[in-house]
């Protein structure tokens, strides 16, 4: 599975919290999926207008991304840009929109990531 190296990865995270590169450097070399769940909701979570009252990888995965968390489409557009270009990956539309809740997102990553 080809991922961006840490160094063009800290490049891309400029200007993020520092804990979002300290997990994707994790997960580059140790690929442990928990890693990879603080990258992606590190990011969606510093891409809400408004900040969640938990750290989103520790909330239920039946949390629902729009009715529970008022994450919009630009914000979701925006971390998936972000989460293609870090792991070498494409999302399509149609398994974008079958995303609903956190549990879809982490599988879906997972899945897609570590194939």
């Amino acid at each position: 599975m080809p991922i961006l190296p840490p160094d063009v990865a800290a490049e891309k995270l400029d200007g993020y919290p520092p804990e979002i590169l300290e997990a994707y450097q994790a997960f580059h070399t140790q690929r442990d999926p928990a890693d990879l769940d603080r990258v992606v909701f590190g990011l969606i979570g510093f891409l809400m207008p408004e900040p969640a009252e938990q750290p989103l990888e520790k909330m239920e995965d039946s949390t629902r991304l729009r009715e529970d968390l008022q994450i919009d489409s630009i914000t979701i557009a925006e971390a998936v840009f972000l989460i293609e270009e870090l792991f070498d990956i494409s999302i399509r539309n149609e398994d974008l929109m079958k995303i609903e809740t956190i549990g879809n997102l982490r599988g879906h990553l997972r899945d897609t990531v570590t194939q």
